[in-house]
């Protein structure tokens, strides 16, 4: 769950940055479609959980309805450290929270609740649900945006346990990118 920690919690809220929540018509906010836009990529991924270090990868998509709208970012990320995480996540807009949702599920079973919100452009809070082993722990966290390309995001269990990651875009990637 650890790893799936690391997935779901560092890359769901990257994108926010100044986005004004408002939301006039159906569907997600164009602001959160732009922000949404800086997550897709491959992005390297360190830190620890405890004093267990988890290192990894998360790779973000944008999922696509049949006329081509976007509707949420989809993910693949895996990590190794204390334990082999491996999974799939979907972050999109919450129209009645008006905050950004990100649900994310590991082949071991785990998954994982995350909603977060903007407390200034470069800070947002977020409260977590975990299960794992059938076990549910709750947790709170903060992610901060150092810049486009590298995210911090620190958190902290019910039971006192504390993470801190860092994820940063994998400039190999980027760059292949930039050239097609």
């Amino acid at each position: 769950m650890r790893g799936l920690t690391i997935a779901v919690v560092g890359v769901a809220v990257a994108f926010l940055g100044n986005v004004a929540f408002c939301q006039d018509k159906p569907g997600i906010p164009d602001e959160i479609i732009k922000e949404l836009d800086s997550l897709v990529g491959t992005w390297k991924v360190e830190g620890k959980i405890g004093n267990k270090v988890q290192n990894g990868t998360y790779k973000c998509w944008w999922g696509r309805t049949e006329d081509k709208k976007k509707a949420c970012l989809v993910g693949r990320f895996s990590y190794t450290g204390a334990s082999t995480r491996n999974g799939m996540n979907l972050i999109g807009w919450n129209a009645t929270k008006k905050c950004i949702e990100d649900r994310g599920f590991d082949v071991n079973g785990g998954n994982a609740t995350l909603y977060w919100t903007v407390k200034s452009p470069t800070e947002y809070q977020g409260e977590f649900v975990f299960v794992e082993n059938g076990q549910e722990v709750k947790s709170k966290g903060v992610l901060i945006k150092k810049g486009p390309s590298e995210i911090v995001m620190e958190s902290e269990s019910a039971a006192g346990e504390v993470s801190r990651f860092v994820f940063r875009k994998d400039k190999e990637e980027e760059e292949k990118k930039g050239k097609q």
